[in-house]
């Protein structure tokens, strides 16, 4: 399981935030030395410190998970992992932690599974970061906007022809970035996950601790949220079980 130390760069836009980003970076710092000397707990108590400081992204959730998964809290390293994920989804690392702490979980769900079209389709979605989309939409919106306004002057047809077709696929590109970035924001908006952080849960029939129980499932265990009603969760399984949890035994990720 490989660490992923970085260092976090801060923009210094005042001397109080260049004073706080430095205090960060010391916490990051001493974080990772923790870890190193195998301390753990106390380790991943520093990077949680970073992130109630306000700053959060892939890789400081990725060491908080390892440092989680080695003390041997392995609820509280799926979440962080699956908090990392919202940020690199992409990295191999992170991805094969993920499956690593899974393999050791108690519970093995067995999901539903897709047609080939929707995977493919979903990998595609998620080809690329929110973060990164709107970087990659804002250099095709240049991009477009220099080969039209290149057409307009443009002496030769030669010239106006290339600098038309160039902004017309640019045009598309960003189009077809425009709706993955909504798809994406409405999935995340209507998709809403959580783990299991008790050892073990019974799964009520209705919100209620009178309730019939369904089926029992474990720490670290990964489910959909899909509605709350008095301090209860209404629970989704990978293989498509769903049921009723008290908010208290499980965290949103």
């Amino acid at each position: 399981m490989r660490t992923m130390f970085l260092s976090l760069i801060l923009l210094c836009a005042s001397p109080f935030i260049a004073a706080q980003n430095e205090e960060l970076s010391s916490i990051f710092e001493d974080a990772n030395r923790l870890y190193l000397e195998q301390k753990f707990d106390a380790a991943a108590s520093r990077y949680d410190a970073i992130i109630k400081n306000g700053f959060e992204n892939g890789e400081v959730y990725f060491n908080l998970g390892n440092a989680y998964y080695k003390s041997g809290k392995l609820q509280n390293a799926i979440i962080s992992y699956e908090r990392a994920r919202k940020f690199i989804p992409n990295d191999d690392d992170l991805n094969f932690n993920i499956q690593l702490v899974n393999l050791q979980l108690q519970d093995k769900i067995e999901a539903i599974p897709e047609l080939f079209i929707y995977r493919w389709m979903d990998s595609l979605l998620t080809f690329f970061t929110r973060e990164t989309m709107v970087w990659l939409m804002y250099a095709l919106f240049l991009l477009a906007i220099v080969s039209f306004s290149y057409f307009l002057f443009a002496e030769t047809y030669e010239h106006r022809r290339y600098s038309l077709m160039s902004g017309m696929v640019c045009s598309l590109l960003l189009a077809a970035g425009v709706a993955n970035f909504v798809i994406q924001s409405v999935r995340e908006s209507n998709s809403e996950f959580a783990v299991v952080m008790t050892d073990v849960a019974n799964i009520k029939s209705a919100p209620d601790s009178k309730g019939n129980d369904l089926f029992v499932i474990h720490r670290g265990l990964k489910v959909q949220v899909l509605d709350n009603v008095n301090k209860w969760f209404k629970i989704r399984l990978a293989d498509g079980k769903v049921g009723w949890i008290p908010e208290k035994e499980i965290e949103t990720i």
